[in-house]
């Protein structure tokens, strides 16, 4: 393995001294340079007319983490203080924040309604200002709605939210008081403070230039560079593309790994959400594992953690990304090992610990459909919040578009009786553009049951003596606007929200009028109950289906633990380059005719755009190994350039062709697309 550059392993403190947070806290203060300006705006919250909200924003790797970690210290030498929250860490639900905070303020152990009371009036009896900082808040993003409307409204006047991460705040925070609210976007570093950092961490000099010709003032690129350019006496990887920065360097570092234990060890860690050192373990053997992450944890970019590594998430991706299509076999075995090391540390997981669980066993999901749902990556135009008193004109326009009268008046009872029931997706101009409504089948009440006969039937066939079931009773979005699906989207993802706040719920009822406007369901194991769906309960005019998922007695979780082992029940058979399924003789799975043009789904003709078709076809005769965007727009669109939302909306229209079998086309992230030519629906 050759040199990492970087501090002397004399600068360490010595082993066993302090905690690790100790030790990384100290480590970045002392790679930490300029940033005055940003640390000065961040400091006017404190002021007594500063604002009550601040966000601080930039891409993966620009040093928000780092910048907080002296902004928090300039803080304490001033006397005040600030609490730090990291939205990796905690449920993104009200109680898990609850829990999260009470925990930071010394709060006795406690659960639901007494744990959010004990901590909010530990929060209020801080004297003086304190500042409280929440890291990553894009994964918390099920959140959002309710710190606007709910804690920020109820916070002491002395303490002030500090939200830091990759995304601007959303729409609902821009239609709040500037005054009350400041956004600050982090930028590259200039010329002098890139210098500064590098001449820290003991750059060569001969490799500078080409670092900061390379790297443009991105601090974890310059991290990468310095350690790809270890031993490359003339490194110079010329001027990049901005957006394949990171996966450009992260590739180099990974070829540069000859010792095999750590290059094992930095595979094994790129594959999962954590990396913990029984895991390593479990791969390499305790020894080996230890000593690769020491080496390890030397570099900029990956973090020492009491339970082993966490990988810069830019980083992971490219790496993952790489090993992904280099090495699909040894992937796709490492992501099952991890499982299966998950899955037997389920027994002892507490409720407390759910949560982190999930979302482990959510990152090894390969269905984008669910795991996108929980960790979006991409910023939401739209606000998801409860309705108003004045969005009923547009929620009635949007559902007479489709429904009947009387189910109209359905969702009119839901807005008078049950209003917390009804959400609407707002865009940044206040206009409602969908919503949805979703009760627990506990809490229905009485003049809603007496005018909604599917409901009636739906408790019927879910006796109250179960565990509580949800019931979506309407998920529409406006039939006429060019943000549709957009809209349609963002409710889908807000109902996401509600599984995680229910855990224990056994059972989602849905109702539709058209399943062509869901092809999500059959990936997520929605099945279709024939008894409920008949039409004389119908919506509208059209036919109508009501379909129910069954988490089971896990709950939530256990489902998605389900779906994990389902997906490694059997190895790949990456080796098939034919789109006929396994079972095609039954008629199931996807067939193209390439001499008819047209394609077969479980039996079924479904037509194709030639631009659907000519996409479909490369994608599936390369299915043994990843397409990148460049490559299908020389091949489908024949021209140089279309721009990546172009292919990447091309995909998304032919997923719904696909239906249940959309999760047949994968995305690997920072790469392109492959096909999974054996895909078969869980």
């Amino acid at each position: 393995m050759p040199e990492i550059p970087g501090e002397d392993a004399q600068n360490w403190p010595q082993r066993g001294e302090g905690r690790v947070a100790d030790r990384l806290s100290e480590l970045r203060r002392r790679r930490f340079v300029g940033r005055q300006r940003e640390l000065d705006q961040l400091e006017r919250c404190t002021d007594a007319d500063g604002p009550a909200v601040t966000f601080l924003h930039g891409i993966g790797g620009m040093g928000k983490s780092a910048l907080l970690e002296v902004f928090q210290e300039r803080l304490r030498a001033r006397g005040l203080r600030s609490i730090y929250l990291d939205a990796r860490n905690f449920e993104p639900t009200p109680r898990g924040f609850w829990q999260a905070l009470g925990a930071k303020l010394g709060v006795a152990d406690g659960h639901g309604d007494v744990m959010e009371l004990q901590a909010a009036a530990a929060l209020a009896g801080m004297l003086g200002v304190s500042v409280l900082v929440i890291d990553h808040v894009e994964l918390a993003r099920l959140l959002d709605e309710w710190w606007r409307s709910d804690f920020v409204l109820r916070l002491p006047g002395r303490v002030r939210l500090l939200l830091a991460g990759r995304h601007p705040p959303t729409a609902g925070w821009s239609q709040a008081s500037t005054a009350l609210v400041q956004s600050y976007s982090l930028n590259a570093l200039d010329e002098t403070d890139s210098r500064a950092l590098l001449e820290r961490r003991h750059a060569p000099p001969a490799v500078v230039p080409g670092i900061l010709r390379f790297a443009q003032g991105h601090p974890l690129a310059m991290e990468l560079a310095l350690a790809a350019a270890s031993g490359r006496p003339r490194f110079d990887f010329g001027v990049p593309d901005r957006s394949r920065v990171i996966a450009r360097l992260a590739r180099l570092f990974l070829q540069d790994l000859a010792e095999p234990s750590v290059r094992a060890a930095l595979e094994a860690a790129c594959v999962v959400r954590h990396a913990s050192r029984s895991f390593l373990a479990s791969q390499l053997g305790p020894e080996a594992a230890t000593q690769a992450i020491d080496r390890l944890a030397e570099l900029g970019f990956i973090e020492p953690t009491a339970e082993g590594l966490s990988v810069h998430s830019s980083v992971r991706q490219a790496l993952e990304g790489e090993l992904r299509a280099s090495d699909p076999v040894r992937h796709r075995e490492l992501r099952r090992a991890a499982w299966q090391h998950l899955r037997r540390t389920l027994p002892s997981v507490g409720r407390a610990h759910l949560w982190q669980h999930a979302a482990d066993a959510l990152f090894l999901l390969e269905q984008d459909l669910i795991r996108e749902a929980f960790f979006p990556s991409a910023r939401d135009p739209f606000v998801v919040e409860r309705a108003r008193d004045q969005d009923w004109p547009e929620i009635a326009s949007i559902s007479g578009a489709y429904d009947s009268p009387e189910g109209v008046a359905v969702i009119g009872a839901f807005f008078r009786h049950a209003r917390h029931a009804v959400r609407v997706a707002r865009s940044e101009h206040g206009e409602v553009l969908a919503f949805y409504v979703l009760t627990r089948s506990d809490q229905v009440p009485e003049p809603v049951l007496a005018c909604d006969r599917l409901l009636a039937c739906c408790l019927e066939h879910h006796p109250p003596a179960e565990a509580p079931a949800l019931l979506l009773r309407r998920l529409l979005a406006g039939p006429t606007r060019v943000t549709h699906a957009e809209a349609y989207a963002a409710c889908v993802l807000d109902l996401k929200r509600s599984y995680v706040e229910h855990p224990q719920t056994t059972r989602l009822y849905a109702a539709t009028s058209d399943i062509s406007d869901h092809p999500e369901w059959g990936p997520l194991g929605f099945r279709e109950l024939p008894r409920l769906s008949v039409p004389g309960l119908a919506l509208g005019a059209g036919a109508h289906s009501t379909f129910c998922l069954d988490f089971g007695p896990g709950g939530i979780f256990g489902w998605i633990s389900r779906l994990v082992d389902a997906q490694y029940e059997s190895p790949e058979l990456l080796e098939a380059s034919s789109m006929k399924p396994r079972n095609a003789g039954r008629g199931r799975g996807l067939h193209l005719d390439e001499d008819l043009c047209r394609l077969a789904v479980d039996g079924a003709e479904v037509p194709l755009t030639p631009l659907q078709f000519n996409l479909l076809r490369h994608l599936a005769s390369h299915s043994a190994r990843v397409v990148d965007r460049d490559e299908l727009v020389q091949a489908v669109w024949k021209r140089a350039f279309v721009g990546s939302n172009v292919v990447d909306a091309a995909v998304r229209s032919l997923r719904k062709k696909l239906g249940a079998h959309a999760g047949a086309i994968e995305t690997v992230k920072g790469f392109g697309y492959r096909f999974h030519a054996t895909y078969e629906p869980p």
